[in-house]
């Protein structure tokens, strides 16, 4: 089962948790009339919904150890995107039953008779509840339309991201909602109440992170550009930058650099660490709009910010062999190892690594680097051998049941790549890659 799927089904049962711990349940039970249960199924939904809006809120700050039980800041994205696109399903359906379900029904069944009884909730109480709930609906309306627009990436990510940045304002009028609502549902003082004030405490604390863009500011650094270099032939920006202090980090981890030209940081491996200087080397290609602006808007002695490093593809497990699959540009992580495992002076002998990219290898220090490593190197031209595949990689390696993959570059390329290492039995905790899709 993967972590998106063990997130989504705990925020679930978590949710049900709440209601079945809050009066409403014990309402529910008592009472099966029409409007009793239409108005207990609001206080499921809405527990429901929140935990997952919650998780999404606490999963997109950063925070170390949300990371590590997530498998990395990039696998902590895609759960993100899930558990909010159930907080989505289940708004969509709290929404539903509060606004169209009774005039839905009364197209087919005769609506019975609303029993009033006396309410022993002041006016004052009231009006609080009442202004959550039209906040709330405000608010709903907004973010169908920024989770629509996250959904269909029709919006280029530089855009995207300032329309996103409106969401943990949002999120601010449905805590307040979710948190006023239980003064309607008699929910304060049960179990089920104090529990659902902690995680909407929980998530309000995330939002104001997010409002007051404080995500990520302990791992965050300013570094000068101390050599810049384009190389006109493989399109290529060879970068060194140069921390203000001492920089950790283990080969094979990624950074978010914000440069002085954009307000928007971006991910990039790191591609060697000269710890004698403390300096950092990318090799960034360009291949959109932002890389290839960087070509003319960065220059020697710029001061940028470097956050990070995240990731956890650090080559660390306990096979007897590791393959290493690149595609493109993607085999800077993989240059980082090979440089510190000659920094250690150390030979391996268990590792074969695979390179594939359109014409002439460009970037022959891999293959010095892999030699000096004992890190045995095969290059693959794709315009003249066609494409790298699974199954080309099982020709040169004899025993496949104790391996480990560890891949970047395309998503395609890695995903087909995926899909034959499974079918061949490796199983997927054995596959090890970064995604940098953060939408």
């Amino acid at each position: 089962m993967s972590k998106a799927a063990k997130w989504s089904i705990s925020g679930l049962l978590l949710g049900v948790l709440i209601f079945l711990l809050s009066p409403s349940f014990n309402k529910l039970i008592s009472n099966f009339a029409f409007w009793n249960v239409k108005e207990q199924s609001l206080y499921l939904t809405g527990s429901i919904a929140i935990v997952y809006m919650v998780m999404s809120m606490l999963l997109s700050v950063r925070f170390s150890f949300i990371n590590n039980i997530s498998g990395g800041l990039d696998k902590a994205y895609i759960i993100h995107k899930w558990v909010g696109i159930w907080a989505f399903v289940f708004s969509v359906i709290h929404w539903f039953i509060e606004t169209l379900f009774v005039d839905i029904y009364k197209l087919f069944f005769e609506l019975p008779p609303k029993i009033k009884g006396v309410s022993s909730i002041s006016d004052f109480a009231k009006s609080i509840y009442k202004i959550g709930n039209e906040l709330a609906e405000n608010a709903f309306y907004i973010l169908v339309i920024v989770l629509v627009v996250a959904l269909i990436k029709r919006v280029p990510y530089h855009k995207f991201r300032y329309i996103h940045k409106i969401i943990p304002f949002l999120f601010l009028f449905i805590a307040y909602h979710s948190f006023t609502i239980q003064i309607k549902g008699v929910w304060f003082g049960s179990i089920g109440s104090y529990l659902l004030s902690a995680v909407i405490i929980i998530g309000v604390i995330a939002a104001v992170i997010d409002l007051l863009q404080l995500i990520g500011f302990k791992h965050k650094v300013f570094a000068e550009i101390v050599k810049y270099e384009r190389n006109e032939k493989n399109k290529t920006i060879d970068l060194v930058l140069k921390p203000a202090e001492p920089f950790e980090y283990t080969a094979g981890q990624y950074v978010f650099l914000k440069f002085c030209h954009s307000r928007e940081p971006h991910p990039f491996s790191i591609a060697g660490y000269d710890k004698e200087s403390n300096t950092l080397r990318f090799l960034i290609k360009e291949l959109g709009d932002f890389t290839n602006e960087l070509a003319v808007k960065i220059k020697k002695d710029d001061i940028i910010t470097i956050e990070g490093p995240y990731g956890n593809f650090t080559f660390n497990d306990s096979r007897a062999q590791q393959i290493w699959v690149a595609g493109g540009i993607g085999f800077t992580p993989f240059a980082a190892r090979l440089e510190y495992l000659v920094s250690l002076g150390k030979k391996v002998d268990n590792v074969d690594f695979f390179y594939s990219a359109r014409g002439e290898n460009l970037y022959p220090e891999l293959a010095e680097l892999s030699e000096k490593a004992g890190v045995r190197f095969h290059y693959r031209d794709t315009c003249k051998d066609g494409r790298l595949n699974f199954d080309i990689i099982k020709e040169k390696i004899k025993d496949i049941k104790n391996i480990s993959l560890w891949y970047c570059g395309p998503a395609s390329f890695g995903a087909a790549l995926k899909r034959n290492a499974a079918s061949c039995g490796i199983s997927k905790k054995d596959i090890h890659y970064d995604s940098f899709d953060m939408r």
